[in-house]
């Protein structure tokens, strides 16, 4: 998908003085949780971070069933071929595919921990690895979605991933919208993994929500990490980006 990428850029979060709280950041109401019996049952494709030992998994998650479970997955990934030589999932793009439907809702509550999947990289013909091991180890963050939602209107990521491995991603709030992740490394401060389970959010100051304001490499944009003091860090690698429109 991004095969040449160009060097990294500084990303300065700029901390504004607390604004009055008529003007504060208002994310619209959103329409009732209904009790629906919809299936989940799907082969769910997911973009994979990290390293097979401390995997992040983020499905592609659109507006309609099985796939309307937007959620963040902590992982182990197991494989005969990386007994010697690991990959690194956040030097480029991939994606994997589950062998046979599964129930996302069940890896969302615990009771689905463990599934045999495939592992391409993106643009290949064929899978780069068959029958990968996933491993569920926890589930940091959940949204179920809605065709109805209203999209938030400012341009927010959330940081996730683990003390040495940092990730921002933009979740889906309404139609239209996108999938979009980057790796990035902070320069002035570190976070715990308590934290990053929290899945803290990064509003980019002044944006709206759409697809031409997302972050691109080479861009210098001021934000701020909501309630939290000034940080700075350099996105090494865009990883995924994905229109997504409800029907």
């Amino acid at each position: 998908m991004h095969a040449d990428v160009p060097p990294a850029f500084h990303f300065v979060l700029a901390q504004a003085p607390t604004p009055p709280v008529s003007s504060r950041l208002e994310v619209p109401p959103q329409p009732a949780t209904e009790v629906r019996s919809e299936s989940m049952v799907g082969t769910h494709p997911m973009l994979v971070m990290g390293t097979p030992e401390a995997a992040f998994l983020w499905p592609l998650a659109t507006f309609t069933p099985p796939d309307n479970l937007q959620l963040f997955i902590s992982a182990k990934l197991v494989h005969p071929a990386w007994k010697t030589r690991k990959p690194d999932f956040s030097s480029g793009s991939y994606t994997l595919q589950a062998d046979a439907p599964f129930d996302l809702a069940a890896v969302r509550d615990g009771k689905l921990k463990s599934l045999k999947v495939s592992i391409s990289k993106a643009g290949a013909a064929s899978p780069e690895w068959k029958g990968v091991e996933v491993q569920v180890k926890a589930i940091p963050w959940h949204s179920q979605l809605h065709p109805r939602s209203a999209s938030v209107p400012r341009l927010l990521y959330r940081v996730f991933g683990s003390p040495g491995n940092t990730f921002l991603v933009h979740e889906l709030s309404g139609s239209p919208d996108f999938h979009h992740v980057l790796k990035v490394k902070f320069k002035d401060r570190s976070f715990t993994a308590e934290q990053l389970a929290l899945g803290p959010l990064v509003d980019v100051n002044d944006m709206p929500n759409v697809r031409g304001a997302r972050l691109k490499l080479g861009d210098s944009p001021q934000g701020t990490l909501l309630d939290e003091k000034p940080v700075s860090f350099k996105v090494e690698r865009e990883l995924l980006f994905h229109e997504v429109v409800a029907p």
